[in-house]
């Protein structure tokens, strides 16, 4: 029997594959950098050229848009030096949006607090990771496994990369929902 399939935009270093992988799926993502930490299969493409209905096949879709942007207008220090409207972030999220419709596949999208305020009120959270789309009615208890207590903040700003990754019990738990 073949393996349910998850696609992975704005896959970044793995966190949302990690999970899947580990309960069972094929995961191939899609991110315009190649990080070394990917354990999927990788397609070195920008999300807004990748057409959905090549995609109908997925069980479903997990996304990450990057974040900067949103995190910006969420800190009231840098939105009071009027930080540059999010236009890439916002073009990034409705690309996924656009690519899950033309798939008519479920999708879920995470991204940080501040992007309420472009795409509108978030389904849930998970700790700081705030998820839009077809989200589970119930995710996991925040406060066990690996992630117990972290916040993304408790990381320095130099370590950018391991803030933006999906806490694996989150990424296990959503692959366990839509497993077919």
């Amino acid at each position: 029997m073949a393996k349910p399939l998850v696609i992975v935009l704005c896959a970044g270093r793995g966190g949302w594959t990690d999970g899947f992988l580990a309960e069972g799926y094929q995961a191939i993502g899609f991110d315009v950098v190649r990080h070394l930490e990917y354990r999927g299969e990788l397609v070195l493409q920008d999300v807004r050229t990748v057409d959905g209905r090549r995609l109908r096949h997925a069980a479903v879709i997990v996304a990450s848009p990057p974040c900067p942007e949103f995190s910006r207008w969420d800190q009231p220090w840098t939105r009071a030096k009027n930080p540059p409207y999010p236009t890439l972030a916002i073009e990034l999220v409705q690309a996924c949006w656009r690519i899950a419709a033309e798939a008519g596949v479920p999708i879920v999208l995470e991204n940080v607090r501040g992007a309420q305020r472009f795409i509108g009120p978030a389904r849930a959270h998970f700790g700081k990771q705030y998820l839009w789309g077809d989200v589970p009615p119930m995710l996991p208890y925040w406060g066990s496994g690996q992630n117990a207590g972290r916040q993304k903040q408790s990381l320095s700003s130099t370590a950018k990369a391991a803030r933006a990754v999906i806490p694996f019990e989150l990424a296990a738990y959503v692959a366990r929902v839509f497993k077919p």
